[in-house]
């Protein structure tokens, strides 16, 4: 209890934040198929309080659900107190068993659901309750931060009751009780169009320190907008409130309009901590001819990101390096991500037999087959622009990136279904351990008889015993310095590989609000926590009424405010 407050005491109740996402969730389920979606982090990952969690500033532990918790003799046993007034949005209390259920649930047969069955059955030994309010978590070895490592989220249940193996379909759209600050109410899924979060007045952690100034408005609504320029449009008209503009197209020109510069729409860069989202080609290995490691090779020396960052970031990005970035001593600082080059990468294709240039200007091999790969992508303009780089410099080098774009549920389903031949997309890591296991073990790429295995992240296909005995130990390291050696040397064979092509990285983000969104600007933190990817996600934001009608007012009588443009650099890494 001793860690600094999170967000700001000047924050108020009330309001409601209007944002918006590309695509409708294709389920609201918290697990089972398709429930890995973009939109989960909204329903639940950002928003649940396990039994603890990690201070998004200084990153140590925090009460959740549990208001004491302490290490066993063993030190493989967490015991957690369960908060009395711990409750779900339901109303209904938080029981010990609870954290059972959630294990249940998805380790259960009745559900597909490749990654939390490996896991929990992997990750969790033993759990045990003592009396109404105490449960013990016990891991199969010491871990560091082993009290986090043994944390759990709760499943109510109550809302369960009909859990069988039609869980899929019975559950599709039903909402389940979290203990999150934010619900679903009846009627408030509008499919295909919008999505309505509605807070909990009576949530029971709203006077709690570390919640008690975050999670301030009273309704968040997820607006579907599937093309950028529409979404633009209607932030310009006040139908928005929150715009990301990190893409220099946004930042440097189509951010100069009269709303800012009248000062209704305000301005900020905002410098995180947040491990680097690892935007890049991400190469299915189980097609053709992606599972030659000379064409891997190839293409990783054929793809201009440096391009993309000059020419679409006006140099405003950096290259990312490999697989993390941001993780401290855990990033292995030997890691350079290989620079453009045609020569090199004509060398690689030559050496995997595509050695004849067509009239096009792309190589062949001696069956006559071009040397061609699909690049499967979320469509939207920056990526259409980017794509068409990355392909336009490819073929320099005798390849050609066949560009598939497609709405991002789809691209999703392909990636998850092992469809994909390329995907350029980006798996975020929560702090403060990158993954691999779930990414390059082998038993997420396979099933026992040799087929692909679906609906896991290894995207990859990728199978290597040396992974396999390096993912294995780092996932159950007792130590710093294991985690440290073997976090090293799996990034350094993903490098060899070839499987993971790095792309960019940003330290900051760029973003415009109208100025009714207000931010966090207190002693104990500046705009928004620095372990936060984008200061939306921190809910430490709020909506000032009057600051609203009053900007409502000055737009229709033509009054004007100081135009605002400000640099939030606090938690910068220099």
């Amino acid at each position: 209890m001793e860690e600094p407050e999170i967000g700001d005491p000047a924050a108020t109740k009330g309001g409601s934040f209007r944002f918006w996402i590309s695509t409708f969730p294709p389920t609201i389920r918290p697990f089972g198929p398709n429930s890995n979606n973009s939109f989960r982090g909204q329903l639940y990952d950002n928003i649940e309080l396990g039994l603890i969690d990690l201070h998004p500033e200084t990153g140590e532990l925090i009460p959740g659900c549990a208001s004491e918790w302490a290490v066993g003799p063993d030190r493989r046993t967490v015991f957690f107190r369960i908060d009395p007034d711990a409750a779900y949005n339901d109303g209904v209390k938080v029981e010990p068993i609870d954290f059972m259920w959630f294990i249940y649930l998805r380790a259960s047969d009745n559900v597909v659901t490749p990654w939390f069955k490996q896991y929990l059955r992997e990750q969790i030994a033993g759990l045990a309750v003592y009396g109404e309010d105490i449960i013990a978590v016990t891991l199969p070895d010491p871990r560091p931060k082993l009290a986090w490592s043994a944390s759990l989220p709760p499943a109510p249940k109550h809302f369960y009751a009909d859990y069988g193996p039609d869980y899929a379909e019975r559950y599709q759209w039903r909402v389940p009780p979290t203990t999150a600050p934010y619900t679903i109410l009846p009627g408030d899924i509008v499919k295909g169009v919008a999505i309505t979060l509605t807070r909990d007045k009576d949530w029971w952690a709203k006077d709690r320190r570390f919640y008690r100034h975050r999670f301030n408005t009273d309704h968040i609504r997820y607006t579907v907008v599937r093309d950028l320029a529409k979404a633009w449009e209607l932030f310009r008209a006040g139908e928005i409130d929150y715009f990301p503009l990190t893409l220099p197209e946004y930042w440097y020109e189509k951010s100069e309009m009269p709303p800012v510069f009248d000062g209704f729409i305000e301005r900020f860069t905002y410098y995180n901590q947040f491990p680097r989202i690892p935007w890049a080609l991400y190469l299915n290995i189980a097609k053709p001819p992606l599972d030659n490691h000379d064409v891997r090779l190839g293409i990783a020396c054929a793809t201009n990101w440096q391009k993309i960052i000059d020419v679409v970031f006006r140099g405003d990005a950096e290259r990312l390096p490999g697989w993390t970035r941001g993780f401290g001593p855990l990033d292995n600082p030997n890691i350079v991500a290989r620079p453009f080059s045609i020569n090199k990468a004509r060398a690689h294709f030559a050496k995997a037999g595509f050695t004849e240039e067509g009239s096009d200007g792309i190589l062949r091999n001696a069956q006559g087959e071009r040397l061609e790969v699909i690049i499967s992508y979320t469509k939207v303009p920056v990526r259409d622009t980017m794509m068409g780089i990355l392909k336009e410099e490819a073929r320099k080098a005798g390849l050609d990136f066949v560009l598939d774009p497609g709405d991002g549920t789809a691209v999703y389903k392909k990636e998850m279904e092992k469809e994909h031949e390329i995907a350029f997309s980006a798996w975020g890591f929560q702090p403060p351990y990158p993954r691999f296991y779930e990414y390059f073990h082998s038993s997420n790429a396979r099933d026992e008889k040799g087929n692909l295995k679906q609906n896991t992240n290894n995207v990859f296909s990728y199978a290597d015993e040396r992974m396999d005995k390096l993912a294995s130990q780092y996932r159950f390291a007792t130590d710093e310095t294991e985690l440290i050696r073997t976090a090293h040397a799996m990034q350094q064979i993903i490098h060899d590989e070839a499987i993971f092509i790095p792309g960019y990285m940003t330290e900051f983000q760029r973003l415009g609000t109208w100025r009714w969104v207000r931010w966090p600007d207190s002693e104990f933190t500046e705009f928004s926590p620095p372990m936060k990817y984008s200061p939306f996600e921190s809910y430490a934001f709020w909506i000032d009424a009057e600051r609203k009608t009053e900007t409502l007012e000055a737009k229709r009588s033509g009054r004007t405010f100081p135009e605002i443009q400000d640099i939030k650099d606090r938690y910068r890494t220099r």
